[in-house]
C-alpha cells in the first residue's frame, strides 16, 4: 500500500511510542547520496525543455538549479537567486516555472491559513530528489554526518520531509494542503498541514536523535494561536522510536513518513 502519513497520524489506534526506526543520521545521509550521471541527466532535461520553449536558455536553467540548491530547502528570494544565477530578476519567473514543470523542484507555498499573522508569502523551494540538491550544493558526506555539520544537514532533512508529504497528497485518504509558516517578526513553523475543516497540524523537522522540550516550542505557540483548530504537533527527527511529549504533541522518526510500522530504508 502507498504511504499515508496523515491517515496514520489521525488514527486513534496509532501509538507514537510504538513507532520504530532502523535509521540513524548516517543512513539518512546515505539516502541523499548523489548517483552517477546527475549532471548529464540535468543537462539533457534542460536542453530538451529549452527546445520546446522559446526564449529559454538551458544554461540559465542549470545555473538557477545550482542557485536554489545553495542553500537547499529555502524560501524563494528572487533577488538573491537571480543574482546568484546571473539571471535578470525580471525574467526569473519563467525559469522557476521550467524547474517545476521538469519535476526537479517543488514549491511549498507560504502559509495562508487564518492561524497566520502577517506571514511571508514567498514559497519554499524543495528538490524532488534530495540527492540532486546535495550534488548541486557540493556538500561532502562527512560535513553532514559529523556533529559540527548538523546545521548543514537540517535543510536537506526538511526537504526530504516536505517532498515526501507533497508526494503523498495525491494518494492520501485524507485531503490536505501544506505550507510553511514564517511571520514577520513572529512565529515560524517548518510545515503547516491544513485539513478541509480548517483544522491544522504543525510539523517541525530536526536533526537530533532524541526529543527535548525546546523542540516543541514553536508547535506550542501554534497550538495557542490555533486553539480548538489545532489537531496536533509533530517533531520529526532522527530518533529510533516515537515519543508522546504530551497529548496532541508527538515526536516521530522521519522514516515513519514512508513506513510507520517498522521504519527502514525506502526501496
Amino acid at each position: 500500500m502507498p504511504a499515508d502519513f496523515l491517515a496514520r497520524l489521525g488514527s486513534r489506534a496509532s501509538v507514537p511510542g510504538e513507532v520504530r526506526s532502523s535509521l540513524g543520521i548516517a543512513e539518512y545521509v546515505d539516502l541523499m547520496a548523489p548517483r552517477d550521471g546527475i549532471d548529464r541527466d540535468l543537462h539533457r532535461l534542460a536542453h530538451r525543455r529549452a527546445r520546446s520553449l522559446r526564449r529559454i536558455d538551458p544554461d540559465r536553467v542549470l545555473a538557477l538549479l545550482k542557485a536554489v540548491a545553495d542553500p537547499p530547502s529555502s524560501e524563494l528570494n528572487k533577488a538573491r537567486v537571480a543574482a546568484a544565477a546571473g539571471i535578470p530578476a525580471t525574467t526569473l519567473t519563467p525559469y522557476v516555472d521550467v524547474l517545476v514543470d521538469l519535476g526537479v523542484v517543488r514549491l511549498v507555498p507560504g502559509c495562508r491559513s487564518t492561524v497566520a499573522k502577517r506571514a511571508i508569502s514567498r514559497p519554499w523551494v524543495v528538490f524532488d530528489d534530495v540527492a540532486v540538491a546535495r550534488h548541486l550544493a557540493g556538500v561532502p558526506e562527512a560535513d553532514l554526518v559529523e556533529l559540527h555539520g548538523r546545521s548543514r544537514l537540517a535543510p536537506f532533512l526538511k526537504g526530504l520531509v516536505a517532498t515526501e508529504l507533497v508526494r503523498q497528497q495525491a494518494s492520501s485518504t485524507v485531503e490536505y494542503r501544506m505550507s510553511h509558516l514564517r511571520e514577520r517578526n513572529g512565529l515560524e513553523v517548518d510545515l503547516v498541514i491544513e485539513l478541509p475543516d480548517d483544522t491544522v497540524y504543525g510539523v517541525e523537522v530536526r536533526t537530533a536523535s532524541s526529543f527535548r522540550p525546546h523542540q516543541f516550542d514553536r508547535l506550542e505557540a501554534l497550538a495557542v494561536r490555533a486553539g480548538s483548530r489545532f489537531r496536533g504537533g509533530i517533531v520529526l527527527n532522527t530518533a529510533s522510536r516515537g515519543h508522546q511529549y504530551r497529548p496532541g504533541m508527538w515526536g516521530l522518526p522521519i522514516s515513519c513518513l514512508w513506513d510507520w510500522d517498522q521504519s527502514g530504508p525506502r526501496s
